[in-house]
């Protein structure tokens, strides 16, 4: 659980830069531009793999809930 939550943080910090850069980059170059559309592809699968951690992160943190229910339970 800890490297995800150390991932979550780098790629949302990673996210958070290249979101600048694609405003950076979109305030002087066109919008269909080779350059700001690589960024945006860039972008968009850096926030797939966020998504996919914060799944992780959460079926983690349910099977976590369900133990220490199932614990309590059983005594």
């Amino acid at each position: 659980m800890v490297s995800i939550v150390n991932e979550l943080k780098h790629v949302s910090q990673e996210l958070e830069y290249l979101r600048k850069e694609l405003e950076r980059m979109a305030g002087s170059l066109e919008f269909v531009h080779q350059d700001v559309v690589a960024l945006s592809q860039s972008l968009d699968k850096l926030i797939v793999r966020y998504m996919e951690l914060k799944n992780q992160e959460e079926a983690i943190k349910r099977k976590c809930a369900c133990a220490k229910s199932n614990k309590s339970r059983h005594g």
